[in-house]
């Protein structure tokens, strides 16, 4: 059985723009020397394949796949009696950015959890949108392309880590327990690596792979965010009492960092959006 539906190229091209979507049953061997003009994503449903790509081999067992850039060579085959596949290739104004930006500039094999069918399922949501015939401008699918790029960020493993999913898990106890203990003063990295039962050290290098920033650095974020919350909606208390509402022990402290951080004082951070002013 095959499954394939090619769509219309729009006059102006979205920034995620769907070319072709399909299933195919039997998979046959491609050998692409030039490579595909678009974004190419090969998935195993079921069976096993195998992709050369810049002279290694990439195994594909089921629950995996992998994005190919655009105009680099490669090669696949089945290793197994019979190898299915669902395969999407895409392009658009932002296809490369949100690629690189989602999945990293070097192409890898990605793979998923066995309990884990939110990626197939998207797939599937994705094909049968084509072969309806019911979106014509494309936007339906982009918004949809868009959702399944992001799955394939935060369910699936690359460089034998975690799924994002994962490891956002493992924190996500602490993240909840601070959205409640932000206030008080006394929380602090020591306090944040206890809850967890593990070293100041290993909780920072978590929140660095998950958010880019040390543990302290996302509490004083969530502080910050707190205050701009209260800054407009309650003008009848100072900045000071803010500032300690949301857990920073003194007002110059508060001052400096909202300033450091947002580029305004939070008096003006107020003016500008306080509802006196709407």
């Amino acid at each position: 059985m095959l499954r394939r539906t090619v769509y219309p190229t729009p006059a102006e091209l979205l920034p995620l723009q769907l070319e072709t979507i399909g299933l195919n049953s039997e998979q046959e061997p491609i050998a692409r020397p030039r490579g595909y003009p678009c974004f190419h994503w090969l998935q195993t449903i079921a069976g096993e394949g195998e992709l050369r790509l810049h002279g290694k081999a990439y195994k594909l067992p089921e629950r995996s796949g992998f994005l190919l850039h655009p105009n680099v060579e490669h090669a696949y085959s089945a290793k197994s009696a019979n190898w299915q596949t669902y395969y999407v290739t895409f392009a658009g104004t932002q296809a490369a950015a949100l690629a690189i930006e989602l999945l990293g500039a070097a192409p890898g094999k990605i793979q998923w959890d066995k309990d884990d069918d939110e990626i197939a399922e998207q797939l599937e949501r994705l094909l049968a949108l084509a072969e309806s015939g019911g979106d014509p401008s494309g936007w339906k699918s982009s918004a949809e392309l868009y959702r399944f790029l992001t799955m394939l960020k935060t369910n699936g493993r690359q460089n034998h880590l975690p799924s994002l999913s994962r490891r956002l898990d493992r924190i996500m106890e602490l993240l909840e327990w601070l959205e409640t203990q932000y206030a008080n003063p006394d929380v602090g990295l020591a306090m944040m690596a206890e809850r967890l039962h593990i070293g100041e050290r290993q909780l920072n290098e978590r929140f660095r792979e998950l958010f880019g920033q040390t543990a302290y650095a996302y509490l004083i974020q969530l502080r910050l965010r707190k205050a701009k919350e209260w800054l407009p909606a309650r003008p009848d208390l100072t900045v000071r009492s803010i500032g300690e509402a949301v857990g920073f022990r003194d007002a110059s402290h508060f001052v400096a960092t909202f300033r450091q951080k947002e580029g305004m004082t939070p008096e003006q951070y107020r003016r500008l959006h306080g509802t006196a002013f709407v």
